[in-house]
């Protein structure tokens, strides 16, 4: 009998298992055993600690918990959504080829033994083997994990209501009758030279990013102060559409980050603080006001970006937050183009479930970076070197269509008009050329308009830097990365494959 299958069958028949005997454990950094508990004690050592371990789930799909017991003391709060207390997963999704990281919530400061709680969606296909970490990740402090309460097992999970199902986006002719737009995600604080220079390479779109704490725990909530900044980066807007105007280029405008940044599990906080959802809307109205009325040089009001919702049921999900900004839109600006975003960080998988807005004149925007072990690659401790393509693992660009497939299937289903917000591979990634060309190609193939990420800002994205990591990093100008996105935008990728 397959014993994958077999243990399968007794994970389903019980609900729970008991793995503590089975499993072993390795200590890394910083970590120690005394019986069933292990300690990791990082005071003055913010690099973490941690232990790991491999588990089987035996061809498990479909939700996931696992639980352990804890206790902390003295834990820093990390400044990224993804540092701090660690109870994670990782493993390759078979469905996407992706590599992920699942976590459960972070906890910091001193709290007594505890049950800590990780959820996921394994998705469709059997996973195998994880490996599990427990430990502190750039945070200073001491946790305890008692080993033996460790559990895991199947879950049911949240499933995301559809909305919609046979709503055909409408567009007016001006938006219908535009080329393909193909431009970049421009700079923080955009220069006229920064538009003339991209427009100067073939850009015909910019998307202007109004960002500041990016992911970081609980930020913006400062309501006056975020107004504030927010005016601030309207006033520079002002200035961006009229060099856009002179320079022949449309814009898309992006709020960034919402009030209230993320909770310390990646979750947008608004999706539960009605405070801070009611100043996002607002601040849509305050955005529509001043500047309805531009739709010659507006590409759209970019609702959310990377809108990140938990598998569980919140107050106001990702997709009513934006439905509300719509609306309140609507009811000041009938004509701009609103552009609204998928769960998941606008990934294509979440286009499996994502529904249209009842209104006419929406488009959808996806995120491009699969296989994100490649793209992202030694940024912020992700995967190690990687190429591209990489037969052995699957990856080209068939397997690069494949995971486009949710998306292609959304748009016909609902007349609907794509734009890739953002798509790259970071500079030191062997063959990002060849992974922009093939991205580029299929965006084309299927019309979409696009924004490479990113145009003369981080040089980890900037197509005119080179060096194989990030401390060796250096302007050079000319790379084959920019020549891929500059063919890209000039409508020829596909001659140089």
């Amino acid at each position: 009998m397959n014993t994958h299958l077999f243990t399968a069958a007794i994970i389903a028949a019980a609900g729970i298992i008991l793995p503590a005997a089975a499993v072993e454990w390795s200590l890394g950094d910083n970590a120690a055993r005394e019986g069933d508990v292990i300690t990791i004690d990082t005071h003055g050592k913010r690099t973490g600690g941690a232990a790991h371990a491999k588990i089987n789930l035996g061809g498990m799909t479909g939700g996931v918990r696992a639980t352990i017991r804890a206790r902390g003391r003295g834990i820093g709060r990390p400044d990224k959504s993804y540092f701090g207390l660690k109870f994670m997963f990782h493993y390759r999704d078979p469905a996407s080829g992706v590599e992920r990281w699942p976590q459960a919530d972070h906890k910091g400061g001193d709290f007594d033994w505890t049950t800590i709680e990780l959820v996921t969606d394994l998705g469709p296909k059997p996973i195998g083997t994880v490996d599990v970490t427990l430990g502190l990740q750039n945070v200073e402090g001491r946790v305890e994990f008692d080993v033996s309460s460790f559990r895991y097992g199947p879950h049911e999970l949240y499933e995301f209501p559809r909305h919609n199902l046979n709503y055909k986006v409408a567009y007016p002719e001006r938006v219908k009758a535009h080329p393909q737009l193909r431009g970049a995600m421009l700079p923080y604080d955009p220069t006229e030279e920064d538009i003339a220079t991209l427009a100067s390479w073939g850009g015909t779109i910019g998307r202007y990013q109004m960002s500041r704490n990016f992911q970081k725990i609980d930020a913006n909530l400062d309501f006056d102060d975020y107004v504030k900044w927010l005016d601030g980066r309207l006033d520079l807007l002002e200035k961006v559409l009229g060099w856009a105007r002179k320079h022949g280029m449309m814009i898309c405008v992006d709020l960034h980050v919402p009030p209230g940044s993320v909770r310390d599990n990646s979750e947008m906080r608004m999706f539960t603080d009605k405070a801070c959802l009611d100043l996002y809307v607002a601040c849509w109205e305050k955005i529509a006001r001043r500047f309805k009325g531009n739709t010659d040089v507006i590409y759209g009001y970019d609702l959310l970006n990377e809108p990140h919702q938990n598998r569980h049921e919140v107050p106001y999900s990702y997709w009513d937050a934006q439905r509300l900004a719509a609306e309140a839109i609507r009811r000041i600006d009938e004509e701009t183009t609103i552009v609204m975003e998928a769960n998941w960080s606008s990934s294509a998988p979440a286009y499996e479930y994502m529904s249209p807005l009842a209104m006419p004149n929406v488009i959808y925007e996806i995120h491009m970076y699969i296989p994100s072990d490649y793209t992202h690659q030694g940024v912020g401790g992700w995967s190690p070197p990687s190429k591209w393509p990489d037969e052995s693992r699957g990856w080209n660009r068939e397997m690069l269509r494949s995971r486009l497939a949710p998306v292609v299937a959304f748009a016909r289903r609902h007349d609907a008009k794509i734009f890739v917000g953002e798509f790259s591979a970071i500079a030191w990634a062997k063959g990002a050329d060849q992974y922009l060309r093939d991205c580029i190609d299929l965006f084309d193939e299927n019309g979409w308009d696009w924004c490479y990420h990113a145009f003369n800002e981080w040089r980890g994205w900037n197509v005119e830097y080179g060096g194989d990591s990030l401390k060796t990093l250096k302007r050079v100008g000319d790379t084959p990365r920019k020549k891929a996105l500059l063919d890209g935008l000039r409508g020829r990728s596909a001659q140089h494959d």
